[in-house]
């Protein structure tokens, strides 16, 4: 079966043309999540769906994209994001990859990585800001493939179990954390580095271009 991936630009800090147009262009699927569509005009990639309740888009937006479908959602007992996930679901995709989730308000962005983490229970999913990448982790073995010297951050909201990180500058083996863990910084010292635990939600952060 071929890959059905789905990208989601939501209404976040803008992520710059150099990060987002591949991203987008790699995707079968683009839903620009209300005002997210300003994301899509400044990496030079249209739409495929624009959709939420319509309080973030501009006219000139609308116009710009004409070709896009607009998709009306109204509910104001879910954000623009909770609405293209929903709709994303629809597509059968593969995995989904997000931009521009964070950056703006806390609120929102603490509220959309709680989404994400729960969409990424069926669905892998990525996520791309203007500095690098986060992938939600679930338990198991996961064997990546990395850049050589690349800063690594790990962090959870909850326990982790029996982590391990090898090939890193600051590697674990099999360490518990009752309550949350946080490794800012590490850093890969081989392009193939393992990640391992039994329990929790760990999530990855690839620094792709450092300030």
């Amino acid at each position: 079966m071929s890959e059905q991936i789905v990208a989601i630009v939501a209404n976040g800090e803008v992520v710059q043309a150099s990060i987002a147009r591949p991203v987008l262009q790699s995707a079968r699927i683009i839903i620009a999540a209300d005002g997210g569509a300003l994301t899509c005009k400044e990496a030079g990639v249209a739409p495929h769906y624009i959709i939420g309740d319509g309080d973030s888009l501009t006219g000139e937006l609308r116009e710009y994209f004409s070709g896009a479908e607009l998709v009306k959602r109204s509910d104001q007992y879910s954000t623009d994001l909770e609405k293209a996930i929903a709709f994303a679901r629809t597509l059968s995709p593969t995995a989904i990859v997000v931009l521009s989730a964070f950056g703006k308000r806390s609120d929102h962005s603490a509220a959309n990585l709680l989404f994400l983490a729960e969409l990424n229970q069926t669905i892998p999913v990525k996520i791309y800001d203007n500095h690098g990448m986060m992938t939600i982790l679930n338990p198991g073995r996961h064997d990546l493939a990395m850049e050589r010297g690349r800063l690594v951050s790990f962090f959870s909201y909850g326990q982790v179990n029996h982590l391990t990180l090898a090939g890193f500058r600051y590697p674990l083996s099999r360490e518990s954390y009752p309550n949350y863990f946080v490794g800012i910084s590490n850093v890969c010292e081989s392009n193939r580095v393992e990640v391992q635990f039994d329990s929790g939600i760990l999530f990855m952060y690839e620094v792709l271009i450092e300030s």
